[in-house]
């Protein structure tokens, strides 16, 4: 599925309806075979020679089905589950639906880099505490997770709010580049809060003064 302001990451779930007769088509296809197929992003600013519609990015994660239910309407609900990062190569067609060829991306751990994992959960729960987008039940979510690469991914695809961004994020391959952007953005949005709540402190007390 080739999809607008959309990014799957490994591990996260996804809620989807599906109501277009072609990934009704994939929908039945997939489900009758291994309960996979890929969600990517479609790119916005495509240069005039390219003939294509709905042009992908380059990467993209497959998931997994773990619910589907038909509804009343025809149309079904779908909570995919994301598996791995996928490097697309090829559009191999697009009738009755898209079919890509496409290779793993599999993350690199390197053993002598940091993965932040301790900074990241610092700065979330300084987020927290700002009044910004993380709350506990989002940190009491992301600290039980022991494999690194899931906190990272997780994190991302939850506190992340900038589609390209995230789909930024999601084409790096090293986990400690991607946790360092993580981290970075993350600081800079605790920095704006405050910023924020300091401005809003100095009206206050700039308004008891003159009451």
């Amino acid at each position: 599925m080739t999809l607008r302001e959309t990014v799957l990451f490994p591990k996260a779930m996804m809620p989807l309806r599906i109501f277009e007769e072609r990934y009704k088509q994939m929908l039945n296809d997939v489900l009758s075979d291994h309960r996979m197929f890929a969600i990517v992003g479609e790119r916005e600013n495509v240069s005039f020679d390219e003939d294509i519609q709905e042009p992908p990015f380059d990467m993209a994660t497959v998931g997994l089905i773990r619910v589907s239910r038909k509804n009343d309407d025809n149309t079904s609900f779908v909570l995919l589950q994301g598996i791995e990062r996928v490097k697309i190569r090829e559009i191999i067609s697009e009738e009755p639906y898209r079919l890509l060829r496409i290779e793993p991306f599999h993350t690199l751990v390197e053993e002598d880099k940091p993965t932040h994992r301790n900074e990241l959960l610092e700065q979330m729960e300084r987020n927290k505490e700002l009044g910004g987008d993380v709350s506990e039940d989002i940190l009491e979510y992301l600290r039980p997770l022991d494999d690194d690469v899931a906190f990272v991914d997780l994190a991302a695809f939850t506190l992340c709010k900038h589609v390209v961004r995230k789909q930024a994020l999601l084409e790096v391959q090293r986990l400690g580049q991607r946790a360092r952007m993580l981290l970075d953005d993350l600081k800079k949005e605790n920095y704006k809060l405050e910023l924020y709540k300091n401005m809003l402190g100095k009206q206050e007390d700039d308004g008891s003064l003159r009451n």
